[in-house]
């Protein structure tokens, strides 16, 4: 427990007088305004009743340290209650009389120095003292026991609530995190594999581009590699690394592979995750250019949707079937995007796969419109001017 909120004896010792002041100034008024004429005794007067406060107060706040250490030291818990529960009463009991015998014996020095020589009609002794204080305070000391008690449960298993959830919340973020690792982690050998086939497929016809599709490879695995350590880019550099991987496509297609491009500026800084795009333009190359030998175009948009970013891959190819579209639902790569999408955005995404009527494939994902702060590092992460 933190240890600020443990009451320490010399604050207790600096806090009797001020409690003993304001508590015997009360009572002073009290009694006068029961029976005015209380003053001309020595009971009644303001310095006696004030002096008689701050000694009773000071002693009993003395032993709240004490007070608090044993509720520390003997906590009642649901599994462990009778031997707690019981420890207490007795100590409450004990503890009350304690202060019981010390006030009293503080209220007979102070009434004897005050001239007072009768109680209630009877000579003023210690004993006939102790009594009175006993009949007049001892349940409530016995109950202020308990009060402290609870406090102390109160505030220590505040402090264990909240510990536990901080702990929860650190290990669902780590979860998330691993999940997302796992993720992208899957999404990097689909991609790897995927493309060293494109690059084996031209290998013999054009040993030039198959050349120039491994440098660029290359360097785009540098910035795939590195991007472990980043789960969200903003959508301008997520594109320019989606670009990087058109290139090597275009030295498979040949200029039979068009990108036309709508994003606009505005919406270029809102967050992604990372290499979202490079899996929705392999699936809109698969299902665009399968079979054809005159080319085609993929589209990449982007356009704002309420508080959120709509971003579309589509292809001009032939289409697809409903049963085409169901099964690339399915696939790596969606199947992973989604996935993502779902961990990064819980509640605040989307992501659907269409078939529109003109013809082509269409994957359309939507992402919260948060704009993302500039991040110099991303710049060394894509090999590109900051």
């Amino acid at each position: 427990m933190n240890a600020m909120l443990r009451p320490r004896l010399w604050h207790m010792l600096a806090a009797g007088p001020v409690v003993g002041i304001l508590s015997g100034t009360l009572s002073y008024w009290l009694q006068y305004w029961i029976d005015p004429a209380i003053i001309n005794r020595p009971i009644g007067q303001y310095a006696w009743v004030v002096l008689f406060n701050v000694l009773a107060w000071t002693s009993w706040l003395l032993f709240i340290p004490l007070n608090w250490r044993l509720a520390s030291a003997v906590r009642i818990r649901r599994e462990r209650f009778i031997k707690p529960t019981l420890f207490h009463a007795a100590a409450s009991l004990a503890l009350a009389a304690v202060v019981c015998v010390i006030t009293g014996y503080e209220q007979y020095l102070v009434m004897t120095w005050s001239g007072v020589t009768q109680a209630a009609g009877q000579p003023l002794t210690p004993a006939f003292n102790l009594k009175r204080i006993f009949l007049y305070s001892f349940e409530w000391k016995v109950l202020l026991y308990w009060g402290i008690v609870g406090v102390h449960h109160a505030v220590y298993y505040a402090h264990v609530l909240t510990d536990r959830e901080l702990r929860e919340a650190r290990l669902e973020a780590r979860l998330v995190e691993a999940k997302l690792d796992a993720l992208q982690r899957q999404l990097h050998p689909h991609f790897v594999f995927n493309t060293l086939h494109a690059i084996a497929g031209v290998l013999h016809k054009n040993p030039d581009a198959a050349e120039s599709m491994l440098v660029r490879l290359g360097d785009l695995l540098r910035a795939v590699f590195r991007s472990h350590a980043h789960q969200e880019v903003s959508l301008g550099r997520e594109i320019e690394l989606t670009e990087q991987y058109l290139d090597i496509q275009r030295m498979r297609f040949g200029p039979g592979l068009a990108v036309e491009l709508d994003v606009p500026a505005h919406l270029r800084d809102t967050p992604v995750p990372v290499l979202v795009l490079q899996p929705l333009v392999e699936n809109a190359i698969k299902h665009g250019f399968a079979g054809r030998t005159d080319g085609g175009t993929i589209r990449i948009s982007a356009r704002l949707a309420g508080d959120r970013v709509e971003v579309t891959v589509g292809d001009t190819g032939r289409g697809a079937s409903a049963d085409e579209v169901a099964r690339a639902r399915d696939g790596v790569g969606i199947a992973n995007t989604r996935a993502r999408l779902e961990h990064l955005y819980p509640g605040r995404h989307s992501l659907t796969v269409t078939a529109p009527p003109a013809g082509g494939f269409a994957v359309t994902l939507s992402v919260p419109a948060t704009a993302m702060a500039p991040d110099e590092e991303l710049a060394e992460f894509l090999d590109i001017p900051a």
